[in-house]
This record gives C-alpha cells, structure tokens and sequence, in this order.
C-alpha cells in the first residue's frame, strides 16, 4: 500500500513538471507577456496548477488511513493528468498563435517596404518629369527671351508627389504678336508635351 501511494505521488508529481513546462516555457509565463490571445486560459492553468500542488502537499495531513490517501492520490492523479492534457492544448495554440502573429508582421513588413519602394520610384518618377519640364521650359524661354511660370493643371503622381505645368509667356508687341508655350504632361502622365497658343 505505501509504495502504492508513492508511486501514485511520483506520477503527479511527474504531470505537474508536465504543466509547468507547458506553462512556463513562455514568454507568456511572465507579467504582460501574453499574447493579445490565451492569457486568460494561461492564468487559470496557473491557479488550477497551484490548486493542485496545494491539494498534494496537504493530502497526508488530510488522510491518515492508507487507503484512503491512496483513493485521494488516484484522484489527484486523473486531475494532474488532465491538467497537463489541457496545459499542453494551451501551448500549441499559443505557438500557434505566434506562428501566425509573425506570419502578420512579417506580411506587414514587406507591405511597408512595398509601399516604400513604390513611394521612391514615384519620387523619382515625379523628379524627371518635373525636370523634365523646366528644362524644356527654360530651353523654350531662353530661345525666345521669354518668362516661364508654373500653372495649372498639376498632376497627381501619388500622396504629397504632384508635376506642376509651366507656361512660357511671350512678350507681345502691337503689331506682332507671339505665341505662349504650355510645357505639360500627356494624358498618360508618362511624358512631356508641348502646346503653343497664339
């Protein structure tokens, strides 16, 4: 009978180093480090796990009839089992859990560097249009001793990124007029055009 009940108490005392593997091996396991998701499960595992470390070291003052600390063991044994059982659930869904919290952040990183290197070749793209523009503006203006200004319509490349027109003004004369340049984009906003009014 007493070596019954030691080996009953070595059984639980084997599931509760169960449970406490589960439970402990995670960064869970200390204040604030849950998860968004299984805190609450993780905390009543700890108090069921601390209920029944309590249960064991109290059952010999509680049964001192053999057999009825043997009955006692058994039961806390089918308990322990069970906790472990549900210590272990915990922790694959906990990992799990972060498997798929990394898999998000990793998705959210390669969508900010997505959005970045899309945002760069828009700068860049908006740069050599622009350039592009007052080049051909100056060119314009300078062969024909003329002065340029921006004007209307400014195109949308993205967010913060717009290509602004510019507009070559002649200088006029009563008897020989001239003609004013619009130095813009096409319809397409993927190069330069130029349009004369007279």
């Amino acid at each position: 009978m007493v070596s019954e009940i030691v080996r009953l108490r070595d059984s639980i005392g084997r599931e509760i180093a169960a449970v406490q593997i589960a439970l402990n091996d995670h960064t869970s396991a200390s204040a604030g480090g849950c998860p968004r998701w299984g805190r609450a499960e993780h905390e009543e595992l700890r108090r069921q796990l601390g209920a029944l470390d309590q249960h064991v070291a109290q059952a010999p003052a509680r049964s001192q009839d053999p057999p009825e600390l043997r009955a006692e063991f058994a039961t806390l044994l089918c308990f322990a089992k069970t906790l472990r059982i549900d210590a272990e659930s915990w922790r694959a869904a906990y990992e799990a859990g972060l498997r798929e919290l990394e898999r998000e952040e990793r998705a959210a990183r390669k969508e900010r560097e997505r959005l970045t290197l899309e945002r760069a070749t828009l700068m860049s793209r908006r740069d050599a249009l622009q350039s592009t523009i007052d080049e051909t503006a100056g060119r314009i203006a300078q062969q024909n001793g003329c002065d340029c200004r921006n004007t209307l319509p400014i195109f949308r490349l993205g967010e913060a990124l717009t290509v602004c027109s510019v507009v070559v003004l002649s200088a006029t004369s009563w008897f020989r007029p001239r003609p004013d340049w619009l130095v813009t984009l096409n319809d397409a906003c993927d190069h330069v055009r130029v349009t004369r009014s007279y």
